[in-house]
């Protein structure tokens, strides 16, 4: 369990403290420029009213931005980030249900408006009182007030450029991380700062040089040579397509697949498939799988988000921001996209998603990206199939595609899973989850800790009937799996943590395709390297296949897996933008010393430049 130690706690403190110094210099701005021009001007009366009306716009923003933060870390365990742009691109209905059920508005909004009330009657009595000496200061000489207006505004820039510091660096979002702890350092920005720099870094990544965010060099060279070199290309010579620098050749294999399943389960935790906390059952049929098949225990999911995930897995393109589904690119089919290079191969392809199909445009965006059919919740539905604002729970989700998937053509089938989500509505008991409260020495932080985890059983079940059930109807069936982030529970768990919080399972199932591998594997990966990974199993000696990422067989060691604001390697996991920072994966203690991971990151970064720059610009490199 995770122990905070004073100094941790005093560097938190103080660094929060700097951060809320530059905040409150923003928002003060308006008066205290007014403030220098009643120096001049008889604009007395006028501050008096706009001091008035920034402080009761300040306490009424404050009290629902501080509240949704409160709502958004419960949900997401951590402040504003890039999920606040969900609302405009998700299912905007179901979302609403879902924070009407579960998060009650009603009483939240009536309490917070409540509370703006209260606080703007204590800030109108605030300014309308002035202490003596305060209004000593008024009969100051014309010059002395000047001088000390000077130096006033002198401290007030430190305030708001630097983060009142008249030394060192000014305060930037890199100082944020100062603890060993995720979670403090996630609690060291306030609301509105945190809220600003998801909308910077919005802007930044969508707007055309979006690639500059991850490549800062004036041309894309450099990530090209570092993309290839990561695929174990020549530097040279460079082709002018992008998609043809990242473009290698098959081993071919000796026993492919006649039909490959790719599961996406969402919220799938990987600490749940660890040998460490299986005797708490919670994936027993993942577990099982990974036992008899092979298992990638350090893996990482692209994004902490569904969308994110799902769109890494479809286009086999990083995730970097875009909501790829959306852009105009997608209306074609990348030569990175799993579906579009299964149809190469001779498989049949197919989509199933037990939500609606209208979520994220599924419909039109599975099938440009090279689906041959696709269907969602709305075609599961039979008499008494019950459904909520999210679709149809996982059993009949899979038996519906036990149904469409037969033996006579060979397929490839992506399954995107529904049942471990809001509103967590599955009667528990009358399924049989056998947990009624959490195991030592775990603890929770959250009250529907043990109803989530039920969820997650229950999508386990459900896989590993699935499984079961066609492995004895198909031939050679491949099966792979993976989750699209976790749960977010921010259990407290022994130890370093940070794996628990972030990591998902892969596990590759086949026994007449795998031979004899089987078992754990050291290599590290994530999301990016599951395609790569899925063709060497399925494709003839010599096939030409597009890809950002790696075959997990192969990859050469010390291996890493690029993911959602961490990097993974075989005995570390660190975050992208805490650098000197490392921890220890479950198992295996934290590095005595830090190592170097400026190059690992550099290669992410390449990545992910060349990946946005195909998603904005096409395949033509400038």
């Amino acid at each position: 369990m995770e122990a905070w130690r004073g100094a941790e706690l005093a560097r938190v403190f103080f660094t929060s403290l700097r951060f809320d110094v530059a905040t409150a210099a923003v928002w003060v701005l308006p008066t205290f420029l007014l403030g220098f021009a009643v120096l001049w001007l008889p604009l007395g009366r006028a501050l008096e009213r706009l001091r008035l009306a920034v402080a009761y716009a300040y306490t009424v923003a404050a009290m629902f931005i501080f509240g949704a933060d409160l709502v958004f870390f419960s949900e997401y365990n951590d402040q504003f980030n890039q999920h606040v742009f969900g609302l405009f691109h998700d299912d905007t209905t179901a979302i609403l249900i879902t924070v009407w059920k579960d998060y009650h508005p009603i009483p939240v909004l009536l309490a917070a408006g409540s509370a703006a009330w209260l606080g703007m009657q204590l800030v109108r009595r605030w300014l309308a009182h002035t202490p003596p000496w305060l209004a000593r200061g008024a009969h100051i000489p014309g010059l002395g007030r000047r001088i000390a207006a000077a130096i006033t505004l002198f401290f007030f820039m430190a305030a708001m450029a630097r983060g009142g510091t008249l030394w060192g660096e000014p305060i930037r979002l890199k100082h944020a991380f100062v603890a060993d702890s995720l979670f403090l350092n996630r609690t060291v920005l306030n609301p509105f700062t945190a809220l600003s720099k998801a909308v910077e870094t919005k802007l930044l990544v969508e707007r055309s040089g979006g690639d500059g965010a991850f490549w800062p060099e004036a041309d894309l060279t450099g990530a090209v040579r570092l993309a290839r070199a990561m695929h174990g290309l020549a530097p040279e010579p460079l082709e002018r397509r992008l998609d043809d620098n990242l473009t290698v050749t098959a081993r071919g294999s000796a026993t492919p697949p006649r039909h490959v399943f790719l599961l996406l389960l969402e919220s799938h935790d990987g600490w749940t498939v660890l040998p460490e906390y299986r005797r708490f059952g919670l994936s027993p049929q993942l577990a099982s799988l990974a036992d008899r098949g092979v298992y990638f225990r350090n893996f990482l999911p692209s994004a902490s988000g569904t969308v994110g995930s799902m769109n890494a897995l479809i286009t086999g393109i990083p995730e970097t921001g875009l909501n790829i589904n959306y852009e105009t690119t997608a209306v074609r089919p990348y030569p990175t996209a799993i579906a579009e290079t299964f149809r190469r191969l001779g498989y049949k392809t197919r989509f199933f998603y037990g939500g609606y199909l209208s979520w994220q445009r599924l419909d039109s965006f599975a099938m440009a990206q090279g689906f041959d059919e696709v269907w969602g919740g709305g075609s599961m539905v039979e008499d008494h199939t019950p459904t909520n604002e999210w679709g149809v729970a996982d059993q009949y989700l899979f038996d519906f595609v036990g149904k469409r998937v037969t033996d006579d053509v060979p397929s490839f089938n992506f399954i995107l899973t529904t049942s471990n989500h809001p509103p967590y509505d599955l009667d528990l008991d009358a399924l049989g989850f056998p947990l009624k409260a959490l195991p030592e020495p775990l603890r929770a932080t959250k009250s529907d800790t043990l109803r989530v985890l039920g969820h997650l059983w229950y999508t386990d079940r459900e896989a590993g009937r699935f499984v079961a059930e066609t492995e004895e109807r198909l031939t050679a069936p491949l099966f792979a799996i993976t989750g699209d982030h976790t749960t977010r529970l921010q259990i407290m768990f022994p130890g370093d943590s940070v794996f628990e919080q972030v990591g998902v399972p892969f596990i590759l199932y086949g026994p007449a395709v795998l031979g004899e591998q089987r078992g754990e594997r050291r290599a590290a990966g994530a999301h990016i390297d599951v395609a790569p990974t899925l063709y060497e199993l399925s494709a003839p000696a010599g096939f030409p296949y597009a890809a950002f990422g790696r075959d997990l067989f192969t990859k050469p060691a010390p291996s890493y897996g690029f993911g959602d604001r961490f990097v993974i390697g075989e005995d570390l996991i660190a975050p992208w933008n805490q650098p000197g920072t490392v921890f220890g994966l479950p198992g295996i203690a934290r590095p005595g010393e830090a190592p170097a991971l400026a190059e690992v990151g550099r290669q992410y970064d390449a990545l992910r430049a060349l990946g946005w720059h195909r998603v904005r610009r096409g395949p033509n490199l400038p």
